[in-house]
């Protein structure tokens, strides 16, 4: 079965087989050295060994991590400007309300980046510490401009703070940008297994978190920096999760972060041609799109489960749109273990469903 979602996806029979990897006692040093080696690793796919930053592990989904970064501005003195052009640009401003962080939303149309002079013109305020900025919105399959939204973030000397949950090894990606915090799963485009989140922070980020009201108990970052550092999580880890994680970190690197990029961008353009070719209309112009994520108008006289369900017979899987596109567009990603040769087999078993109908 070929998953067509935002993740979790297809995996790897390697990483499947780090599941079954034997039991270990998560307070032994058997598990010390497993969280050891996926920091480690995860700080290598960075190119972060320098020090500039640090990584934080969390047993959680990529919400938890996002929760986790928030809660850091707590007791904050200064504003945190929210972009926001889908809905987990909504959710980070939701998250910031629970927590009573203070933050103003730039709310824009889905789809629509930002007009930089427009994000210029707010961040230069006084009262404006920082800006937050999903990477890439998979609500639409967006690619939000984090590289020159963080270039006038820290022209003005305010701190970046992106969810990049699912762009991180889909799109290239630089914490020379200027970006103070970032975070991820496992089971986005590293293809692990769901369970862990992460994040990396600078040390700029770390001492705005350390004036922090502390607000949050299990996703408390500074909860787990400081034990992680002693070489053990706050709380009980999935340690499975975590094996499979570091086998395909592993894997990632032997890939090599270019080279699964590249072949991200390949397969969704030859999937966004197939779909032209079936006469299907793609939801944003295809400049905007990332490499991992296509938004799709559903066909005349389709519902999402009249397609979805013909198509799952046939070994494919695809993926309902969110909120207000829920029921019009549906979504097809590729960040799992996808080959060019499945989604010529896709787009053969798309257009033999269309004909039917027809």
């Amino acid at each position: 079965m070929i998953i067509f979602s935002p993740g979790p996806a297809n995996i790897s029979e390697r990483v499947r087989k780090a599941l079954t990897l034997p039991d270990i006692c998560h307070r032994d040093e058997e598990a010390s050295q497993l969280l050891v080696d996926v920091r480690t690793s995860l700080a290598q796919a960075f190119d972060i060994e320098d020090g500039s930053h640090e990584v934080v592990v969390f047993s959680g989904s990529g919400t938890l991590a996002i929760e986790s970064l928030v809660a850091c501005l707590t007791n904050w003195e200064q504003t945190l400007l929210i972009v926001s052009n889908g809905i987990y640009g909504e959710r980070a401003a939701d998250i910031a309300r629970v927590l009573g962080v203070r933050h103003e939303v730039l709310e824009l149309e889905w789809g629509r980046p930002p007009d930089l002079a427009q994000v210029e013109e707010l961040v230069a305020r006084p009262h404006i510490g920082g800006v937050y900025l999903v990477h890439h919105e998979t609500t639409t399959g967006l690619l939000n401009p984090l590289r020159e939204v963080s270039c006038v973030a820290r022209s003005h000397g305010k701190l970046v703070v992106s969810d990049t949950i699912s762009s991180i090894i889909g799109e290239y990606l630089d914490l020379d940008w200027g970006v103070d915090a970032i975070l991820g799963t496992a089971n986005k485009c590293f293809r692990g297994v769901p369970g862990v989140a992460f994040a990396v922070v600078s040390h700029a980020f770390l001492a705005v978190a350390r004036r922090r009201e502390k607000r949050t108990y299990y996703s408390d970052l500074l909860t787990h920096l400081d034990r992680e550092a002693a070489g053990e999580t706050p709380f009980t880890p999935p340690l499975q999760s975590l094996f499979a994680f570091r086998e395909a970190i592993r894997e990632t690197l032997e890939e090599g972060l270019d080279n699964r990029i590249a072949h991200y961008a390949d397969i969704s353009g030859l999937l966004r041609a197939g779909l032209r070719e079936l006469g299907l209309r793609l939801y944003l112009p295809e400049e905007r799109y990332s490499n991992t994520m296509t938004s799709v108008y559903l066909p005349p006289r389709f519902t999402f489960q009249q397609l979805h369900d013909p198509l799952k017979e046939k070994g494919f899987v695809i993926y309902n749109s969110q909120g207000r596109l829920r029921g019009t567009v549906f979504m097809l990603g590729v960040v799992g273990l996808i080959a060019e040769s499945d989604i010529k087999q896709f787009l053969t078993a798309l257009g033999e469903t269309l004909k039917a109908a027809a």
